[in-house]
């Protein structure tokens, strides 16, 4: 990938500018131009005929100065560290921008989830949530859905960390079903607020 089409790359080039005309002084600068943690994660996968798949995936828990990471997890066959990484530091500056007291992550995990059944995609979100398990939290890192991840996912992985940790948790994850926590509203929120801020 070309470096001006890099998303990071472009996200690191706006903070510049921005650090620039903020007058920004050079340790948080730089501290705003990486990652706070990136953990990259192996998942092995028992598939419907049999095999067992591993697939590759990341979390990026991009700053959390302000409050937890707070970001989606992405599936998609093309999906990279640098668009996860990028995707963090934008939830970062929008949360900081919005004054929340939150920080900024974002997940993903190179798969083709159109070509997987129910239950491959179940063991592939239980198998992410348990390599990830000990970094989550209400006060560390609170995923959401995002590309190709549904509420149902976000079921399975509510409740594969509850299961680890023995205990009931419903903010570890958001965006799962109303019917378990979930919020009225939280499918078309992010259009919602593409209106109010335009």
């Amino acid at each position: 990938m070309s470096e001006e089409l890099n998303p990071f790359k472009i996200a690191q080039k706006q903070l510049d500018e921005a650090a620039e005309y903020l007058g920004l002084d050079e340790a948080t600068h730089e501290m705003l131009r990486w990652p706070q943690r990136e953990i990259h994660i192996t998942i092995p996968v028992k598939m419907d005929d049999g095999s067992t798949k591993v697939f590759h995936g990341f979390r990026v828990q991009y700053n959390t100065a302000r409050g937890p990471a707070k970001g989606g997890i992405r599936w998609h066959p093309q999906e990279t560290i640098d668009t996860v990484r990028a995707l963090a530091a934008w939830m970062t500056w929008k949360t900081a921008v919005m004054d929340l007291p939150l920080g900024g992550g974002k997940g993903g995990v190179i798969c083709d989830p159109k070509s997987m059944s129910e239950g491959e995609k179940e063991r592939l979100a239980r198998g992410y949530i348990r390599a990830l398990a000990p970094l989550l939290g209400v006060t560390k890192d609170v995923p959401a859905p995002d590309v190709y991840t549904t509420p149902q996912i976000m079921a399975w992985m509510m409740d594969e960390y509850e299961t680890i940790v023995q205990e009931k948790h419903p903010g570890i994850i958001t965006g799962k079903p109303l019917c378990i926590g979930g919020s009225h509203g939280r499918m078309d929120a992010t259009a919602r607020g593409g209106i109010y801020v335009t």
